[in-house]
């Protein structure tokens, strides 16, 4: 079976490597030309782990190949998958700028074979429709009188992790697709067999429950986030710890332990943008939005509290403008080189304009993070976690990377008045020395705490 997959980005190019190792043939389109030569010498444009090494074994047997050319990727395809940006718009609502353009180049480009289109895209209800409309605006009368009978229209969500997404391409917990043709369940049927033979995790469903099933979930588990942050506030109000609060309510399971860990809130390309979005069509259809709402509000303030906790505790100390910081991590989760929608570029930008410089680090992201953090000065990128650590009067913790997770207490006691400031309560506060101050988020039992 010939497959185009249009888009490399995290979700395109893991679809696309993850289908030519199942033994497909893979075309993978982009309009970035750069990128498309970058990947043609066998190079990933982002950090995930394994996706290289997929890529290059496909490409050995040759198995997938790249392009810019849709004349070229709309030659013989069998299957395309549309994996291309839904950006927010500015005013909470999914951007379908690329969407479009994508139905409007595949129409003047279709096969005269039968194709089924999969839109893997987070797309808000009613894409698919509104995707066939454009096909026929663009199309031909051929085209028109074609849509439907032998070009079909499905959704196909995904739910891939950044900085787990091949497992969880190659492993997933279930496989939607929503569609009302029979001829896209075979073709799912075969396009997914090796991955479903084993659990029964295929599910048909109508297309508009299928567009709706991925903004229902990433709006749940940001709402478990936001509530469980919610929750560490008040723990540190009355003298209660989030540690054994999420071991209390996360061991029922009906509840479970997943994300429910306190610290500064959700970033990245996906949850916020897919709650607002969630809200804009709650809106839209004049149904109540307040937990929603809610969720997004919470999230929003919870790491503007911790920036007020560094604030407030280091200003007892000296002026800020007469000291420096060190903060680790600045990817928006650990194992991706992504800060799109960083909470640690959030507090940086917050925090800069106080103190006379800011020390990073992070493994990977640095390079990305230059870019949105250009018009910062102070700002100083350093090549181990510990550089500098000798000239800040506090350490920062914004990602959860391993290797912070238990820090050269040595060569922290180099700091002046040695304090850590834990975002994503992953130290183990009970085994710092008396003489580290540590603060986290929503732990009563806060050792050495100052204040």
């Amino acid at each position: 079976m010939n497959i185009t997959v249009i888009g490399t980005g995290y979700v395109g190019l893991v679809t696309g490597a993850c289908f030519a190792n199942l033994g497909f043939n893979i075309t993978c389109l982009d309009i970035d030309k750069k990128r498309v030569q970058y990947l043609k010498k066998g190079k990933v444009p982002f950090f995930e782990p394994g996706l290289e090494k997929i890529i290059s074994k496909a490409s050995k047997k040759n198995k997938i190949k790249f392009t810019s050319s849709y004349k070229i990727a709309c030659l013989n395809p069998d299957v395309f998958f549309l994996c291309v940006g839904t950006p927010d718009d500015g005013f909470g609502n999914p951007s379908m700028q690329y969407i479009e353009s994508v139905a409007q180049k595949i129409a003047k480009n279709l096969p005269k074979n039968p194709v089924s289109i999969f839109i893997k895209s987070t797309v808000p209800v009613g894409t698919n429709s509104l995707f066939k409309e454009w096909l026929d605006l663009y199309g031909s009368e051929s085209l028109s009188k074609r849509i439907g009978n032998d070009i079909h229209v499905a959704s196909n969500p995904e739910f891939l992790k950044e900085g787990a997404a091949v497992n969880d391409f190659m492993n997933p917990d279930r496989i939607i697709v929503g569609t009302d043709s029979n001829n896209v369940r075979e073709i799912a049927k075969k396009l997914y067999f090796k991955l479903n033979k084993k659990n029964n995790n295929l599910k048909f469903m109508s297309i508009a429950s299928a567009e709706l099933t991925k903004y229902a979930a990433n709006s749940f588990l940001a709402t478990k986030i936001s509530f469980i942050n919610e929750i560490a506030n008040l723990c540190q109000k009355v003298g209660a710890d989030i540690d054994d609060i999420r071991l209390g309510i996360g061991t029922d399971d009906r509840i479970g332990m997943k994300f429910l860990y306190a610290g500064l809130g959700y970033g990245g390309s996906c949850f916020p943008k897919d709650v607002q979005a969630l809200k804009s069509t709650l809106d839209k259809y004049k149904v109540s939005s307040s937990i929603v709402t809610a969720t997004h509000e919470v999230n929003q303030s919870q790491y503007k509290i911790f920036v007020e906790m560094i604030i407030s505790r280091l200003s007892l100390n000296q002026p800020l403008s007469q000291q420096s910081i060190h903060l680790w991590g600045l990817a928006f989760k650990p194992d991706t080189d992504d800060v799109r929608e960083s909470v640690a570029i959030k507090i940086l930008k917050h925090l800069a304009p106080y103190f006379k410089k800011i020390f990073v680090y992070d493994p990977i992201a640095q390079n990305n993070a230059k870019l949105e953090l250009n018009t910062y000065s102070n700002i100083v990128y350093c090549k181990n976690q510990y550089d500098h650590l000798d000239r800040s009067s506090a350490l920062v913790i914004c990602t959860e990377w391993k290797q912070f997770w238990k820090p050269n207490q040595k060569k922290i006691k180099l700091m002046k008045n040695p304090c850590i400031f834990d975002g994503r309560n992953i130290i183990n506060h009970k085994e710092l020395s008396s003489t580290i101050e540590y603060i986290g988020i929503g732990r009563s039992l806060l050792v050495n705490s100052k204040i």
